[in-house]
């Protein structure tokens, strides 16, 4: 086998193929395939491959050897199950992953990696990795306190990673394929807004904070949705969504899903008024123009003043107040809040509300009933 000392990744080989064996005679070519090891330095396995004499001669033989160290030397230095977690998370895992992320999918994710994932797993080698360590780490999490949200979303998060690992051939199988989420706590979703005090939050604010309590909760936009709204999203058939700030940055809202939410005629002409009072492109420009931020004084203040009326409101609860509060079509409700699932939405954002309960089982009992109770108590 011949090597020539050249700079990293422009090593040149080009074996010789060998004659060997003499009842099935074939033609054997040796040669060094370098990977990455934990630490980062430059390390070799020895491969070989043979091609039989009875279909190859040695020239075809040596061509096919030829070929396959063109294909490895066009490459970078190859890794192998010996790369850390982190090692792969940050050259391969998430350069390719982060390109189909919209909305806050990115943050989400590399906040729970780096909380949740690598100080257990970073410096662990790929093939070292296994079904009982993210088991077992899964538990300790639910040990911890935290809730079904965080823990699922580790456990998916980790089985992706491991499958990206198996697909480009860094581990013989995903140690995440079976992995269960433990039995934990479920995690507190944001409540929903009873009617009397929606009509508290509208009656106790004014200016732009009446707008935004008004905006969300008629048309179910998350906060960043709101914050980028422009005049020419504004209309005929409703309330274009087609952007959202994420960490400052104006981008397609979260899944690509840009939809059209119906308003009524009041928060249109309340749109409309407030356009004339001022000619910026924005519907709530910054006094510089520019697009607000989440984490601006500015809008947590109209969160804040929100809690004088309502003393545990968010931003997120008025989502959930749509989607409990609207009663139109399922699928209606899923579009309108960018959700690709009717299942979906009524399991994470509809609530339940007594008050439906018992008009939809007084019109069942309507639609049932054959004979009126009294007349058959008479008969």
């Amino acid at each position: 086998m011949v090597r020539f000392i050249m700079p990293r990744r422009l090593k040149f080989q080009r074996p010789k193929v060998k004659a060997v064996g003499t009842r099935d005679p074939i033609w054997r070519v040796q040669y060094r395939e370098y990977f990455t090891r934990p630490d980062g330095a430059e390390d070799f396995h020895h491969r070989s491959q043979s091609w039989s004499q009875s279909t190859h001669t040695k020239k075809q033989a040596q061509a096919a050897a030829d070929q396959i160290m063109v294909e490895m030397q066009q490459g970078p230095v190859k890794a192998d199950g010996s790369m850390t977690l982190h090692q792969f998370w940050e050259t391969i895992y998430l350069p390719i992953r982060k390109r189909g992320w919209t909305g806050s999918t990115e943050p989400d994710v590399v906040n729970k990696y780096a909380n949740h994932i690598q100080p257990v797993f970073g410096l662990v080698a790929l093939r070292d990795i296994t079904k009982a360590m993210v088991q077992m780490h899964l538990g300790k999490m639910v040990d911890a306190g935290l809730g079904k949200a965080t823990v699922e979303a580790v456990r998916i998060r980790l089985h992706s990673i491991l499958a990206e690992a198996l697909d480009n051939d860094f581990i013989p199988k995903n140690p995440c394929h079976k992995v269960e989420t433990p039995e934990c706590k479920p995690s507190k979703e944001p409540r929903s807004l009873t009617v009397e005090e929606v009509q508290a939050l509208w009656d106790g604010t004014e200016g732009r904070d009446y707008l935004f309590w008004r905006i969300k909760i008629l048309t179910g936009a998350r906060i960043g949705e709101v914050l980028v709204l422009e005049r020419s999203d504004l209309l005929p058939d409703g309330l274009m969504i087609d952007e959202a700030v994420v960490l400052g940055k104006v981008k397609l809202p979260k899944r690509n899903k840009t939809r059209l939410a119906a308003i009524p005629e009041s928060l249109r002409a309340e749109l409309e008024e407030w356009l004339t009072t001022h000619s910026h492109r924005l519907f709530f420009p910054t006094p510089r123009g520019k697009v607000y931020a989440r984490g601006r004084k500015e809008i947590q203040q109209i969160a804040e003043r929100g809690r004088e009326i309502i003393p545990d409101l968010t931003f997120r609860m008025c989502r959930t107040t749509f989607a409990t509060l609207f009663d139109g079509d399922e699928a209606d409700r899923s579009s309108i809040m960018g959700h690709t699932s009717t299942a979906f939405t009524l399991a994470r954002y509809r609530k339940p509300i007594m008050e439906r309960r018992q008009r939809s089982v007084e019109e069942l009992d309507q639609r049932l009933k054959v004979v009126r109770i009294n007349q058959k108590r008479h008969a």
